[in-house]
């Protein structure tokens, strides 16, 4: 009896780590999001260097692909990132072992006219954002975002 409610214990234990080990996950995706979201209103590359991969890859509400993150800041130094206002809202995300996906929706307003999106209205769109640890790093490797609501 004792030795099957030590194993009980012993799994019971293992469960809550586990538990736990995820909620400190989902808590540092959320705060990186959100620090993502700081960089690109600020347009602060040194900020999305820490938290993006050079190999970051996106496709873009544009319908193109910036193949990495040098593409990615190529387009925001055209103006095709310069927002007054920007919120990500994640919806779900999914933990496996060294990967995370979260999915939602964003709220921005352009600064200037966009080929989606005009200047000052709010338009939004959905988001599937990937990351991936590394070295016991978290980094944005992919991401995708569609218009869903135009002007």
């Amino acid at each position: 009896m004792r030795k099957c409610l030590l194993i009980y214990g012993l799994l019971l234990t293992g469960l809550i780590s586990q538990a736990q080990t995820r909620a400190d996950v989902e808590k540092t995706i959320s705060d990186l999001e959100q620090i993502g979201v700081k960089g690109i209103l600020t347009a602060d590359t040194s900020l999305l260097v820490r938290i993006w991969a050079p190999e970051f890859m996106v496709t873009t509400p544009r319908n193109t692909i910036a193949l990495n993150r040098a593409a990615v800041f190529k387009n925001q130094k055209q103006g095709l990132i310069d927002y007054s206002s920007f919120e990500r809202v994640i919806e779900q995300m999914q933990i496996q072992e060294n990967v995370v996906i979260t999915m939602g929706y964003e709220l921005f307003v352009a600064k200037h006219d966009l080929q989606e999106a005009k200047a000052g209205q709010p338009t939004k769109r959905r988001f599937t954002n990937v990351w991936l640890k590394r070295n016991g790093q978290w980094l944005q490797i992919g991401r995708h975002a569609s218009i869903i609501c135009v002007p």
